[in-house]
């Protein structure tokens, strides 16, 4: 394993980051701070918003929900449970290049959560139950977030759409009714396939933990979960602009206050991020 010294003035609680990767392609990340008796655990894949393909506008969000509908050992809903059950709290989230999971536990849950992680990467419960209702969770939370609120989707749904040509960058990453509404179990699987591989994540872990213990238990849970091919990043490279670019919405559920939205955004083939500027 190898380790990467951390920067002077760290606390004297907290050790050097260390690194590995097993040899499914997982990529390890641990930084032992004895400062509080608690853990956190991290798993990052890297699939978000701009990688999924056309046709599939939604999908890494839509399978951010599926996530936590069960999965090898667990039924539905049970990750949820036996992380709050033992003092703990969890989320995730789909951002622009990555989709992210995790739990905060006392640290004598370590391994809990190791397995629960373990558990969903090495097969979730994608089923046509699971994927329908979630697929009307997905469209619900649309319509109570952007649709259904004044000027909902400002700025992170409307600019892209002006601000750039390019798939990746434009569209509308947090759902299409239409595209989601046609999503089948086989489409869901071959999202979970091409991007879920143990080689397209990395598992971080924190807190009040010894590295050695750590990697007999990471060895242990996701050391055997078999080894794919991990997909290429597609191109995230914009073209400049060549002219100004306008575009005027009316929004329904709209008040008498006028708002006025300005959009910056970096262009060239070294484009990684969305710049946004709201005024």
């Amino acid at each position: 394993m190898a380790s990467t010294q951390a920067p002077a003035g760290r606390s004297r609680h907290q050790a050097a980051v260390e690194r590995t990767t097993l040899r499914n392609g997982l990529r390890v990340v641990l930084l032992p701070d004895d400062s509080a008796p608690v853990i956190g655990v991290a798993v990052y894949y890297d699939v978000g918003i701009r990688s999924e393909p056309e046709g599939r506008t939604g999908f890494a969000h839509l399978f951010e929900h599926l996530m936590f509908q069960g999965s090898a050992s667990l039924g539905k809903m049970e990750h949820i449970r036996y992380v709050e059950s033992s003092g703990g709290w969890l989320n995730g989230s789909t951002r622009l290049d990555y989709t992210n999971y995790y739990e905060a536990l006392p640290a004598n849950a370590l391994e809990r959560a190791l397995f629960l992680e373990a558990d969903r990467m090495r097969s979730p419960a994608v089923t046509e139950e699971n994927l329908a209702n979630q697929v009307a969770v997905v469209e619900e939370e649309i319509r109570v977030n952007v649709l259904n609120q004044p000027y909902g989707g400002f700025p992170w749904l409307t600019l892209p759409a002006v601000l750039f040509e390019t798939f990746p960058n434009a569209h509308d990453g947090y759902g299409a009714f239409a595209e989601l509404e046609r999503a089948t179990v086989a489409d869901a699987l071959d999202f979970f396939h091409r991007y879920y591989a143990p080689g397209n994540a990395v598992l971080a872990v924190s807190g009040d933990v010894d590295p050695a213990e750590v990697m007999t238990l990471v060895e242990r849970h996701f050391g055997d979960i078999a080894r794919r091919k991990v997909p290429a990043r597609p191109s995230f490279a914009e073209p400049a602009p060549t002219s100004e670019r306008r575009r005027e919405d009316v929004d329904p559920h709209r008040s008498n206050l006028a708002v006025t939205h300005l959009g910056a955004a970096e262009f060239g083939r070294s484009t990684r991020h969305k710049g946004r500027l709201t005024v």
